[in-house]
């Protein structure tokens, strides 16, 4: 029995539209939210095996029926599961061994001084903190006007910069590596002192920097421009900004995670300290962009992929795991 043809097309099937990422927010999402939430909106959801689009509110009212689980729970689960577990333990005394000390005290060594853009030295921001942390807000509105490249070097040298030395005790005594090792300390506090979190700023409207994503390298204080693999995308390819104008912005900063520059010590409690870590490095951010009379908000609506393609991040070993928007504030909040 042949199949009957609906509009020209078979059972089934539906015609594909292209539309905009724009239009699809302001048109399609309100009506698709809406199926899905009624579709769901039960206190424990039967259908949350078949909903298509899973949301955290579905998987938690499947949660005592469903074999949906969000990567959250799973980590927490297993986060810290037995006190018996040495594991922890031991990679931490591993790296209070010689060699690992050795190779803490050398990482500048990782940073290469070809192609460095140098920032001008940092102001010494003398505002009070208490002022500012009551006067911090998240601003979404910004001027359109540049930022200067004053500004972001003191931003992030205070947010990610070196700021001090350790003397490293135990380090192996090397003609190569110096017979005075110490370890560099940074503005942002890190799990023992391993700092995995890199910071990248995507250029928007920078005096005298190029429209380019660059990495910032704290040992030299002084922005790398990541190579270019093709061009640049559009801002709303990158992140769902929604009211937050990021075209007016002065720049966007990624934060990167290297997974293995703490998780051989940690484990798995190596991402719960990156994620600590990448949270007080944006709470320099904020402050200092207040402190400058600049606005910033964080984003959490960004794409991981792209934006790990513009930092030349594998998306393996290393992972954008936060956004921050930073410009000239504007009218409004």
């Amino acid at each position: 029995m042949a199949e009957k043809k609906i509009n020209g097309q078979k059972p089934g099937t539906r015609k594909k539209t292209k539309i905009t990422l724009s239009e699809f927010y302001e048109r399609e999402l309100p009506p698709l939210a809406e199926v899905v939430t009624f579709c769901n909106n039960l206190q424990f959801s039967l259908y949350a095996d078949t909903t298509i689009v899973k949301s955290p509110e579905v998987v938690f009212r499947g949660v005592a029926l469903s074999r949906n689980r969000l990567v959250s729970e799973d980590y927490l689960l297993n986060f810290r599961r037995s006190e018996g577990d040495l594991g922890v333990v031991i990679g931490t005394y591993n790296y209070s061994l010689p060699a690992a000390t050795g190779a803490a005290a050398n990482r500048d060594l990782e940073e290469s001084d070809e192609d460095l853009l140098p920032l001008p030295p940092p102001k010494n921001e003398r505002a009070p903190i208490g002022a500012v942390i009551r006067s911090r807000r998240s601003r979404r509105r910004y001027s359109g006007k540049p930022v200067s490249l004053q500004d972001l070097s003191t931003l992030l040298f205070h947010s990610a910069g070196i700021t001090g030395r350790l003397e490293a005790e135990n380090a192996p005594q090397s003609a190569v590596f110096g017979d005075q090792p110490y370890l560099d300390l940074h503005a942002a506090a890190s799990g023992g002192g391993l700092y995995p979190v890199d910071l990248f700023i995507m250029a928007l409207n920078v005096e005298k920097l190029p429209r380019q994503a660059y990495r910032y390298m704290p040992k030299s204080h002084a922005l790398k421009p990541v190579p270019l693999t093709g061009p640049l995308p559009e801002l709303t390819r990158l992140a769902q900004f929604l009211e937050i104008q990021a075209e007016k912005a002065g720049f966007l900063i990624g934060y990167v995670y290297n997974f293995f520059e703490n998780s051989r010590k940690y484990g798995e409690a190596g991402l719960g300290f990156a994620f600590i870590e990448a949270g007080g490095i944006a709470a320099h951010v904020h402050l200092l962009a207040t402190a400058l009379g600049l606005g910033s908000c964080d984003v959490g609506g960004f794409s991981k992929r792209r934006f790990e393609r513009l930092f030349n991040a594998d998306g393996v070993t290393r992972h954008m795991i936060h956004l921050t928007v930073v410009g000239k504030l504007g009218d409004g909040v």
